[in-house]
């Protein structure tokens, strides 16, 4: 098989309505082109978002010419292959319309033969504006949706393109155009249809057999089957082509498995497929990679409800990481470093799991290999979110038919894949689940049904057979699907914190069997707010900063319970960094309770892991890779072995508990400090503990009565606060830590006051430096007062810490390593941010 990669610069493009042509990259869009010819303003810049609306209402035209050898043009099969065309299409060849187009997610063929020519041949795709197709659509029947944003996209469902390109709540509305993937001619005599399936068949014993079968196009008498491990052949078999197919079995010798991050090793075994022809000529091959393992979402009734639970290879495991958006609203421009330092970072935050949601894309192939290598299971929902669609159409459904099998078959041999589930928060807002009729807000249950009850569980059963497919999510199974978070059965959305305005505390009630989404806003740091800023732009309520926030509740909330956490930050940049601590501790209160009560509920999933732009979301990572504050504390609550405290106002008591995520169980002592915010010690006491794997056990109860006990309470009516915090909580600090293999492994501070109250004083701090490598750093921390969440900064903010806005206590040191981007830079100088700095107190 020859192919001719018509990807790269050779393009030009130009508006259908005239104009000179400009040149183009392919993949791309139109967007990225006209920013590289300067002919529209950086979108992310200010309020230059809108100044593009221009361009999604414009028709396109893409060109360039191709050369085919006589070979090429006479070869038995010859086609043209596209692996995205973002969306309404029509392609021609030599003038010759050869492709039309209408989904950005499936790929795209069209046979060349009687249309291309020996020697130059011109190629042009044309692009539509999709908004004739989503007026259209609206005009026939309404599709309720939410997150719209211009009045044109109401018809939004009617396509079948990236949903956020027409802006969320945490996104730019800039639907793009273009050839986003890949583009090639392929000639020859016979070719593989598709990657092989792999199916795999794991033993009682511990064996595992391969099946690998797939289909022939074309010419081809066998196919040669090669399992490799680590560039070694493990086995290999010849499997000859009978009607157009191909099938053998494999026995893997020593098989080894593969786990998700933190619970074993990823062995990836590569299996290589080669088509030969009659006389042994090769014709064709393709190459995958496939993790030895099982996985299971285990559903079976307990003491809570019914279980929603992931097994891989039969062992149970808690599922912890985020949800994962877009990294960019022109996705064709990404470029595959930053998948790799986005799971990297994942990984290195001991995720195990990512939920690609339904209104982005069936990513880059490369964040699915990278998620092999690093252990990160996937949580893949099919590309339907936040809206209607029409189910009724059979040209629609059709459509959809095909991407979705094109999906799995695409996908399924990732070690990686966990689940298919069929879309994002459709059950929770627009089905009416006892009427017949489209409503002004709901779809009827029948036209639901039709495609995430049959059609895509039917797809997932024939194309992948293995992986466990879920409706929706949320989703509640059964009878009573409208109660969509029944925190007995199924997965659950819960916004109750930032939609409906509970406090943080009340994360710790939650009892859902599986958090899939849930999370809190807040700002960028100041480097990446003044990346879309002028000065004058930086203020809460300015029209640049709100221009940039899409949320409903938007700026006010995320004040709202900053102010009522910690005192008023110093100025606009202190600020800007203490809504992030705001934003990490609501997520930290929700994953301890998690790991507390894991058994009754097994995963949590925080909205949302990565941005598109620089804007307040609720990322972890801004749109930069800039770690926010949460993305700390999700490496210590996602920690293997996690320390969490509960204070009890109404017991005067704190709780101890120790969650262990390892492989194996844990033998560990736990040590505790009541002290004054001046570090003066109360009490002090350790205890053992030992805790099975993926398992939580207290492991000690310190009471604190005697120092609250005839101490003024804060005058608040008991109906809203039957336990007030007291005047002696203002003084008192819980430091614990934990010792496991001869060092600690997590640490934790708590108070029975909130940080706003405290008698914190400004410590001082001390670094103690030593070189552990080219380009990095060891600190040794030590604090004469306690000082919770301490913020390093280096010069220019470069670097990486391994830890930051940590807990410093003078009973213990704290060690951490710190990464320079210039290895041979002399000791980099670190400026210690104690929060009373960033917040004043009243």
């Amino acid at each position: 098989m020859r192919i001719i990669d018509l990807s790269g610069s050779e393009w030009t493009f130009r508006a259908a309505s005239g104009g000179e042509p400009r040149p183009a990259v392919v993949p791309g869009c139109v967007h990225a082109d006209l920013l590289a010819a300067g002919a529209v303003p950086d979108p992310w810049w200010r309020d230059n978002e809108s100044a593009l609306d221009w361009v999604w209402r414009e028709d396109w035209i893409y060109r360039r010419t191709f050369t085919l050898s006589a070979a090429d043009a006479a070869a038995p099969m010859l086609k043209l292959c596209c692996d995205g065309l973002d969306t309404l299409a029509t392609v021609r060849v030599n003038g010759t319309a050869v492709l039309r187009t209408d989904n950005m997610f499936r790929t795209w063929e069209a046979d060349l033969r009687g249309v291309a020519r020996t020697g130059e041949n011109e190629i042009e795709v044309s692009f539509d504006s999709p908004v004739g197709t989503m007026e259209a659509g609206y005009a026939r029947v309404p599709l309720p949706a939410w997150n719209i944003y211009r009045e044109a996209f109401r018809g939004r469902g009617y396509l079948r393109k990236m949903g956020c390109a027409f802006g969320w709540d945490w996104g730019p509305a800039a639907p793009a155009a273009g050839i986003w993937r890949g583009i090639r001619v392929v000639a020859g005599a016979g070719r593989l249809s598709g990657p092989p399936r792999v199916r795999q068949e794991h033993g009682p014993g511990g064996g595992v057999a391969l099946e690998v079968s797939g289909a022939v196009e074309g010419a081809g008498a066998a196919v040669r089957i090669v399992l490799s491990l680590e560039g070694r052949t493990v086995v290999e078999a010849e499997a000859p082509v009978a009607g157009g197919r191909y099938s053998c079995r494999l026995e893997v010798p020593a098989p080894r498995l593969w786990w998700p991050n933190g619970m074993g090793p990823q062995p990836l075994y590569e299996v290589q497929a080669g088509l030969r022809g009659a006389d042994g000529e090769a014709l064709d091959s393709r190459v995958l990679c496939v993790g030895l393992r099982t996985v299971e979402l285990v559903r079976e009734p307990d003491a809570y409800g019914t279980s929603f639970c992931f097994h891989v290879n039969g062992r149970r495991i808690f599922a912890k990481g985020a949800n994962w958006i877009p990294c960019d609203v022109f996705p064709s421009r990404l470029d595959e470093s930053v998948y790799a330092r986005l799971m990297g970072d994942a990984a290195d935050s001991h995720f195990n799991m990512l939920r690609v949601w339904g209104g982005g894309i069936y990513e880059h192939p490369r964040f699915y290999d990278l998620c092999d290598e690093l252990g990160l299971l996937v949580w893949q929902d099919f590309m339907f979110a936040c809206s209607t669609y029409p189910t009724f159409d059979t040209a629609f459904m059709d459509n959809v038919r095909a991407e979705a099998a094109e999906a799995v078959r695409t996908l399924r041999h990732h070690p990686c894949l966990a689940l298919w589930c069929g879309n994002n928060e459709i059950e929770q807002g627009f089905v009416d689940w006892e009427g017949s009729e489209w409503t002004g807000n709901r779809m009827p249950a029948r036209d639901y049904r039709v495609l995430f009850d049959e059609a895509l569980p039917a797809i997932v059963a024939r194309e992948d057979g293995a992986t466990p497919y879920w409706p929706g999510s949320p989703h509640t199974p059964g009878a009573n699907r409208a109660d969509f978070n029944d925190p007995t059965d199924g997965d659950a959305h819960a916004w109750s914190v930032w939609f409906g305005g509970e406090p943080f505390e009340a994360q710790r009630k939650w009892t859902f069997r599986f958090m899939s989404e849930f999370g809190f806003q807040s700002f960028p740091e100041p480097r990446t707010v003044e990346a879309f800023t002028l000065p004058e732009d930086r203020a809460f309520n300015s029209w640049v900063m709100d221009c940039h926030q899409r949320s409903g509740p938007g700026n006010g909330t995320i004040l709202r319970y900053l102010y009522d956490w910690f005192s008023p930050p110093a100025g606009f940049d202190d600020t800007l960094w203490m809504t992030q601590l705001t934003q990490a501790l609501c997520i930290q209160y929700a994953a301890e309770h998690a790991r507390r009560i894991q058994g009754r509920m097994d995963g949590l999933l925080y909205w949302q892991f990565n941005d598109m732009w620089p804007a307040p979301t609720w990322s972890s990572i801004d749109v930069f890779g800039r770690w926010k504050a949460l993305q700390f504390l999700a490496k210590r609550f996602f920690a293997p072995v996690c320390l969490s405290v509960v204070e009890s106002l109404e017991e005067s008591t704190m709780e101890l508990h120790v969650s262990n995520h390892r492989a194996a169980d844990l033998d560990a002592r736990v040590h505790w400090i009541l002290t004054t915010t001046a570090g003066g010690a109360l009490s002090e006491g350790s205890a053992d503990v030992s805790v099975p794997s993926q398992a939580n056990r207290r492991a000690a109860l310190v009471e604190c009565a005697e120092w609250r006990d005839g101490s003024t309470p804060l005058p608040l009516e008991t109906r809203f606060c039957p336990h007030p915090p007291r005047a002696a909580d203002r003084d008192l600090v819980l430091f614990a830590w934990v010792e496991a293999d001869g060092g600690e492994v997590s640490r934790a501070m708590t108070f029975f006051a909130k940080p706003k109250h405290l008698a914190l004083g400004t410590p001082r701090v001390s670094i103690d430096y030593s070189a552990a490598g080219e380009g990095e750093w060891q600190l040794t921390l030590r604090t004469d007062v306690p000082a919770p969440w301490t913020q390093l900064e280096t010069e220019g903010g470069e670097g990486r810490f391994s830890d930051n806005f940590m807990h410093l206590h003078p009973a213990r040191p704290a060690t951490i390593r710190l990464r320079v981007p210039d290895a041979g830079a002399k000791r980099p100088d670190v400026r210690v941010v104690p929060v009373v700095a960033r917040s004043m107190r009243r």
